[in-house]
């Protein structure tokens, strides 16, 4: 079974032979393990290849590095720990009546390299970074607190700037559909650490049609849409299913693993993301084996539904890396 129809069957509760893993680095994991790391993937490697480099990025900065970035939307960032993202300080449209003449970026916008062959048929490639980010580019246009005001007081240029951002997403996905890719991501972190950041029945009334129209499209060119939120989402996760959502990845740490089993297993696939607030970070190495048997045991009976991953960041150990992806490698077939 090749990596690529290993990933499919597990979407698709198809039993698998195997589990399938997805390593997930944030830049600072790569500054501080260097080649230590690319020799451990070497030894438990991926079933996904990726091709981000072939498309343009949405025009948003992601200041790794040190210092203050001003982006493409006109968000001004700051960063004071590299290999990390920083935080947006500066808000283009802390003063609505700025909404009128705003400078929208062009989503045609970025470098594109001529879409080819992927490099190896045998992987699963999942294209991202073209377009992402619908709530997040909102709340740092608007400023999080502002736009939370804004939604509770029923603001119309919430839904606006919504439409907006929605419409320059679109089309960048429509033109990322053109690569050689089996899937296209998304990601909007909605959770604080307990609870969504607004009302679940605004976030239906706001964001859900939004959503649903990203997943069409993705379904409609025979692509499959992965879904990245951190913190808690349990109260829409259902939501996410019934529109379509085909791979979830929520952040494990917020949720009670035995209610996020419950209402994900053998409903959709779920892109594990081990404890990256502690037990990767601070744990030990035998901690870290334990987590990955309990989440296997947890979601396990129901033909696949699970893609092995955690992210490693630039306070994760390289002894937590390499026990977890041993675990992922020698406790895989538990589908």
């Amino acid at each position: 079974m090749t990596s690529r129809e290993r990933v499919l069957r597990t979407i698709r509760f198809q039993q698998p032979d195997r589990l399938p893993i997805l390593h997930a680095v944030l830049p600072g994991g790569w500054e501080r393990h260097g080649d230590q790391l690319k020799e451990l993937f070497a030894r438990y490697p991926s079933d996904f290849g990726g091709l981000a480099d072939r498309c343009g990025s949405d025009g948003g900065v992601r200041a790794y590095t040190r210092g203050e970035f001003r982006d493409a939307w006109g968000c001004r960032w700051e960063n004071i720990l590299p290999g990390l993202e920083g935080q947006p300080r500066g808000h283009p449209l802390e003063d609505w009546k700025a909404l009128e003449s705003f400078p929208w970026p062009d989503p045609n916008g970025g470098e594109w390299t001529t879409p080819q062959p992927r490099p190896d048929p045998s992987r699963f490639v999942i294209l991202g970074g073209g377009a992402s980010r619908l709530w997040e580019r909102m709340h740092f246009m608007r400023g999080m607190e502002a736009l939370f005001e804004d939604i509770a007081g029923g603001r119309p240029e919430v839904e606006v700037l919504r439409d907006r951002i929605l419409d320059f997403s679109l089309k960048r996905i429509e033109r990322q559909l053109a690569y050689d890719c089996d899937g296209i991501s998304f990601m909007d972190d909605w959770g604080c650490q307990d609870r969504l950041m607004i009302r679940p029945s605004d976030w239906r009334r706001l964001f859900r049609p939004a959503y649903r129209r990203i997943v069409d499209l993705v379904h409609a060119h025979k692509k499959l849409f992965y879904f990245h939120s951190d913190g808690y989402i349990l109260d829409i996760l259902p939501d996410l299913i019934e529109i379509g959502v085909d791979v979830v990845n929520p952040q494990f740490s917020c949720h009670d693993l035995t209610a996020l089993a419950r209402l994900c297993a053998g409903r959709i696939c779920v892109s594990t993301d081990l404890d990256r607030q502690r037990l990767l970070p601070r744990g030990a190495p035998e901690e870290v084996r334990r987590e990955v048997a309990r989440i296997l045991e947890s979601f396990s009976g129901h033909g696949g539904g699970l893609i092995l991953r955690g992210e490693i960041g630039p306070d994760v150990p390289l002894a937590n890396a390499e026990s977890m992806l041993r675990a992922f490698f020698e406790l895989g077939d538990r589908v």
